[in-house]
């Protein structure tokens, strides 16, 4: 139940969605509180915070002079922040444990595996000084290595021996600051696809089910194309529902934004791969609407304020391709942008770095250059527009 009509953002300064999050909080009327890790000037009330030490929130809970409806983490790094500080003002949101667990790849593993019959990769938890190569045996191989606590596809790699096992653990602790454990899982071949959904009181709508065209099948994972309705026949949808409601109880989550990621394996079923307790990442949110136009931004903000809201998506179908990281450098040329917006069917090009600026491909970094979205009647054909584009669009390194 909410308490009150205004909103806390909490976020990470440089945040993708924290624009998009306050025009949906000002377009419902809302005051809005900005908790974020540096000074930014943002036109709102802000409060600089540690988010990676959400004790500290104690102190921010008392500055809020009027009644407080929702606190929404904007991005991942903020969602446990987010948590801690709407328990503190009394707010109906999901449990901090929950969420923790759901920033955890290995608690998510242990929590499906220990609470539901879903299928998951057999995997093993790996704490440092144990061999990953001897685990990544056990789990069969080729196996995947990732670290337990970045996004993404940050860190994770496919190995096909012991010895490979062994640098990806190296490398996935590296990035992952610390000398905590690494999560070993059999690799699942096929297809795979995403499932964007809003928690409300435990009840899982699905907003949209997107399929991956060109599902990557290693040594990398990055994202690069997803497009909706999926084309999967409707028993395969319903499963995937069914199951994603499940992950989502035995995590204990019951409220907000949840986005879900399944391998469909060559016999066809459904394979959890892990959860994130967010709308989907970086711009790609931007491509869906619902009810008379509302934006995810909205519909999540309508939700954790206890508004009524309508979780059906505006019809036809959309797609985005992520621009990857060719390889680490410097960037010595984008070619191809006026081409690529001028393919039939393509809505919007978004280039966000520049020449000389210095990129890290994965799995080092999990970052992309830019977005190609594209609108049309069917998936297949927006599928077609986005291949094309990617074709003519190249950004080079050096």
């Amino acid at each position: 139940m909410s308490h009150g009509d205004d909103v806390v953002l909490v976020a990470l300064a440089g945040a993708y969605r924290l624009g998009a999050f306050l025009t949906a909080a000002r377009a419902l009327g809302r005051t809005v509180t900005v908790l974020t890790d540096a000074t930014v000037p943002l036109g709102e009330a802000v409060h600089t915070v540690s988010l990676t030490a959400p004790e500290s929130l104690a102190s921010v809970a008392t500055r809020f002079r009027r009644p407080v409806g929702a606190v929404v983490g904007v991005d991942g790094a903020a969602l446990e922040a987010a948590a801690v500080l709407a328990e503190l003002l009394g707010l109906d949101a999901n449990l901090v444990t929950a969420v923790r667990a759901a920033t955890h790849k290995d608690a998510q593993r242990r929590l499906v595996a220990e609470l539901t019959q879903v299928a998951q990769p057999p995997f093993a938890v790996v704490p440092l000084g144990i061999d990953a190569g001897r685990a990544a045996l056990d789990v069969g191989l080729p196996a995947v290595v990732k670290p337990v606590s970045l996004q993404a596809s940050c860190g994770v790699v496919r190995v096909a021996d012991p010895l490979d096992a062994r640098a990806a653990a190296h490398l996935a602790r590296s990035l992952a600051g610390g000398d905590g454990p690494v999560l070993v899982e059999r690799f699942v071949p096929g297809g795979e696809v995403a499932v964007e959904g809003l928690l409300d009181h435990g009840e899982l709508h699905v907003l949209a089910i997107f399929d991956k065209p060109d599902a990557p099948q290693g040594p990398t994972f990055p994202e690069t194309m997803l497009v909706t309705p999926s084309t999967l026949a409707p028993d395969a949808q319903r499963r995937l529902a069914t199951d994603a409601t499940a992950v989502c109880r035995a995590i204990g989550l019951r409220h907000g934004p949840v986005h879900l990621e399944f391998r469909i394996d060559p016999r066809g079923t459904p394979v959890f791969l892990e959860l994130a307790a967010r709308t989907i990442g970086g711009r790609c949110a931007s491509m869906l609407h619902f009810g008379a136009g509302t934006t995810l931004e909205e519909l999540v903000l309508r939700q954790a304020l206890g508004l009524p809201f309508d979780p059906r998506r505006d019809g036809g179908a959309v797609g985005v391709w992520m621009v990857p990281v060719p390889a680490t450098g410097t960037v010595t040329g984008i070619d191809g942008v006026d081409r690529a917006r001028r393919v039939p069917g393509v809505a919007e090009v978004v280039i966000d770095v520049v020449v000389g600026e210095r990129v890290e491909a994965l799995p080092r970094s999990g970052r992309y250059l830019g977005f190609v979205f594209a609108r049309g009647e069917h998936p297949d054909e927006v599928a077609a527009a986005l291949h094309k584009a990617a074709g003519e669009l190249a950004v080079s390194t050096g």
